[in-house]
């Protein structure tokens, strides 16, 4: 099983959110991935945990790290683990 992480830095941009969507799209089934963001606009991180949600990633934990980063896990999930979730 891989694990990927993206770290994002400043504002992000329209075009940026289709770039982190590319990115979310290589991750496959039961894979991890951590995503950190230096900038904290809340209608930035919503739209990501919705784009990780869409495309059937778990959100295991979000908060802010020990740097003061906002850190996203997630984890894709399979068919059979979005039955019992």
């Amino acid at each position: 099983m891989s694990e990927y992480k993206m770290d994002i830095k400043g504002i992000i941009g329209l075009s940026d959110y289709s770039s982190i969507n590319d990115y979310i799209g290589l991750v496959d089934y039961d894979e991890k991935f951590t995503i950190t963001l230096d900038n904290l606009a809340t209608e930035s991180l919503e739209i990501i945990e919705s784009m990780l949600r869409d495309n059937d990633f778990y959100i295991t934990h979000k908060g802010i790290d020990t740097e003061g980063k906002y850190c996203i896990n997630a984890q894709k999930c399979s068919i059979n683990n979005k039955m019992t979730m």
